[in-house]
């Protein structure tokens, strides 16, 4: 699955001011945004384990998520940060490293040798870029973090 960043940060920012959202409520508040766009997010933090459902129509932010909230790791963004993907930004770091755990889990399940590097290269790139050091993304990619 490709994530679009800029539009999961937009999301997950509003789930930092009001862990509780409706699908419907996100479009309003988001109205500027596509709803495809919100709807892909959500599906793309859903996935990262980021959100949680409750119900038909209602996400929260998840429990470990509002963890590192509670910590001071994810904060709400100034709008600049929120409509511009920055190098290094909290959030950047837990998407990039909730992506190479899942790598991680999924690599000892798929022996396919292709497919696995060519994913662990891009998993690699975005761990650097989001400012995670290369110990920390070789550990997570390995599974030892």
């Amino acid at each position: 699955m490709t994530h679009d960043l800029p539009a999961e940060r937009i999301v997950l920012d509003q789930f930092l001011a009001d862990p509780r959202w409706s699908r419907a409520g996100l479009h309003v508040k988001l109205e500027h945004t596509d709803a495809a766009v919100i709807d892909g997010a959500l599906v793309g933090l859903l996935v990262e384990g980021l959100l949680i459902r409750d119900g038909a129509e209602t996400w929260l932010l998840a429990p470990a998520a509002r963890h590192l909230t509670a910590l001071g790791l994810l904060d709400s963004g100034s709008p600049k940060q929120t409509t511009e993907l920055d190098n290094g930004s909290a959030i950047d770091r837990v998407l990039a490293r909730c992506a190479l755990e899942d790598y991680a889990r999924r690599r000892e399940v798929d022996q396919d040798p292709a497919k696995l590097v060519a994913e662990l290269t891009a998993l690699v790139d975005r761990g650097i870029a989001a400012g995670l050091d290369p110990v920390t993304v070789s550990a997570l990619a390995r599974g030892d973090a």
